[in-house]
């Protein structure tokens, strides 16, 4: 019984592959004039059914959607050894950080680092390769203006990225996880002048490094300061500034 139900599972995870990109379909579901589906980013891209080559109607495959919905997919990393079933709303974060993907180094964003493997392999590559950039405390204090680490805490693992471009400032901390799971932690800037009276502090969720630095930046959550009020706490080009990682 059970080779039968996990049989028919396949059989109806056949079924809603896209013919295109060979994904699985999430509503809407668009179906040519002969019946057969495509999924829709893929109907954007085509002009005729790449199986039957007719035209498209404008009927999307309702009950199929509702099927997909309800239904529960293996992630794509299944071959690699997850295990993981999940719904359609869930899979794509999940496959994003699965620890059976493999991710690049986060330092090839700036320095080239060939490194490519999996996410509970990550910690002893960016010890062996990286060590002047890997730390493992939840707080780290910064004194120039460009600055790229690696934190490991509370079991996780976290990028911190600051940098100075076109007269602004930026700092932010994003785990390696998915959002849910950034959304656990928070993050408090402190910049601190030279007479130890003045500072700027900045509480903030972490975020999730499922999206690239630049969307981070433009989101408005991180740290962003001007160039000319960020030079006004520097001494001799040098920064006092502390970032500290906290459980939500």
């Amino acid at each position: 019984m059970e080779d039968l139900s996990r049989a028919l599972d396949e059989a109806l995870l056949k079924e809603l592959e896209c013919p295109v990109c060979m994904q699985y379909m999430v509503p809407p579901i668009k179906l040519c004039k002969n019946g057969h589906n495509i999924c829709n980013k893929c109907r954007q891209r085509v002009q005729r059914c790449p199986t039957c080559k007719a035209e498209f109607s404008e009927t999307r495959n309702v009950v199929l959607e509702n099927i997909a919905t309800r239904q529960k997919y293996p992630c794509a990393n299944r071959q690699s050894g997850c295990l993981n079933l999940l719904s359609i709303e869930h899979i794509a974060e999940h496959q994003a950080v699965c620890v059976y993907l493999k991710i690049e180094c986060p330092f090839n964003v700036y320095w080239h680092c060939p490194w490519k493997g999996f996410k509970c392999n990550l910690k002893e590559h960016a010890q062996a390769a990286h060590p002047e950039s890997f730390f493992e405390c939840s707080k780290i204090r910064f004194i120039n203006l460009d600055a790229f680490v690696i934190l490991s805490c509370y079991g996780e693992l976290f990028t911190y990225n600051q940098l100075l471009r076109d007269g602004e400032f930026y700092g932010a901390v994003q785990l390696i996880g998915t959002n849910s799971e950034a959304s656990k932690y928070k993050c408090v800037f402190t910049l601190r002048a030279a007479n130890g009276i003045e500072q700027i502090s900045k509480t903030l969720l972490v975020r999730s490094y499922t999206e690239d630095w630049k969307t981070s930046f433009n989101s408005g959550k991180c740290l962003r300061l001007g160039e000319v009020t960020i030079r006004k706490f520097c001494v001799e080009s040098n920064l006092n500034l502390s970032v500290k990682l906290f459980k939500v």
